[in-house]
């Protein structure tokens, strides 16, 4: 069951772009096609990359892919995924390296390289994303638009945000709260939002 969790996407994304540095580790490039066990994902077979590094257009096609935890524990909506995206595959510029509970999503263009330290990737259209509590989802696709109060899970507070696009490197952040009592917000048709240490996702119009 996949919680509505919106973590760092591109603010909580910055945050932890900055923050958390990748295990560049360059393993086998490799892809498996297989049905996930994790209950409710791998409803069909889905194409599936795990950790490695892979060359956009050579080693995997271009477009918006979910990257997933590998943890399959009872508490797997609070654990993470990592990847780092350069620009091209000399590593001339780095865009950066993102930490999302749960699941992030992002746009890959051909000639990026991407390595994938914790996690694994999965085409956005095969991966049967349904609304959760931690994580990044697209109004319109993995939930629906409208007014949503977001119930933070401890006294630490939690953080949302919102993008109307997941490539990186520009900023396409549209809002970033870090809040410690229940707040609403409203997702726009196609917009992402980013959930991390939230309780609680309801819809109240």
């Amino acid at each position: 069951m996949k919680r509505f969790t919106c973590i760092l996407g591109s603010a909580i994304l910055a945050a932890a772009l900055s923050s958390h540095t990748a295990l560049a580790e360059n393993q086998d490039r490799g892809q498996e096609t297989y049905q996930t066990a994790e209950e409710g994902y791998g409803k069909t077979d889905q194409e599936i990359y795990g950790r490695g590094s892979y060359v956009i257009g050579v080693d995997m096609p271009a477009g918006e892919y979910a990257v997933f935890t590998e943890d399959t524990s009872e508490n797997h909506a609070f654990s993470s995924c990592t990847f780092t995206l350069y620009k091209n595959d000399r590593d001339e510029k780095k865009i950066g390296t993102f930490r999302f509970q749960h699941h992030g999503l992002i746009t890959l263009y051909n000639g990026q390289h991407l390595i994938l330290s914790r996690g694994y990737a999965v085409p956005a259209d095969q991966a049967d994303i349904s609304a959760g509590t931690t994580g990044m989802y697209k109004a319109g696709r993995d939930m629906e638009p409208g007014t949503y109060r977001l119930t933070p899970l401890t006294s630490d507070g939690a953080h949302y945000a919102l993008y109307n696009d997941v490539r990186y490197y520009y900023d396409y952040m549209d809002d970033y709260q870090t809040f410690f009592e229940p707040v609403t917000v409203t997702l726009e048709e196609g917009q992402y939002i980013e959930l991390m240490d939230v309780s609680s996702v309801e819809k109240i119009d």
